[in-house]
């Protein structure tokens, strides 16, 4: 019995292989999670790196305050921003493997 065959449930499997509309929606569905997710990491990552000027401008006396001999804007870069976004890229990397695997779960029936 081919999958084309009338009466045979056609699985998600069978619709990408056969690039039906079906297929198409399914692949549609990935694309448009991950770039939902790429552009909620991008807005974090651009909030948080953003946030930084502004702070310094709307408190301009945090520019002339120095630590151990190094002014604190360079402080607010070095210490706090590296781990956030080291912390950002492995929430992004775990939530991409989790849609990847749904799909890859969606497609195995």
């Amino acid at each position: 019995m081919s999958p084309s065959t009338p009466g045979r449930r056609r699985t998600p499997r069978d619709e990408l292989a056969e690039a039906t509309a079906h297929g198409g929606v399914y692949l549609r569905r990935l694309v448009r999670a991950q770039l939902a997710l790429s552009l909620l990491a991008l807005v974090a990552f651009a909030g948080i790196l953003g946030s930084l000027p502004l702070l310094l401008y709307l408190v301009p006396t945090l520019r002339h305050v120095s630590l151990f001999g190094v002014p604190l804007p360079i402080w607010l870069v070095a210490v706090p921003l590296f781990p956030l976004f080291v912390g950002l890229g492995l929430i992004y990397q775990r939530r991409a493997n989790a849609l990847d695997e749904a799909f890859r779960d969606l497609v195995g029936r």
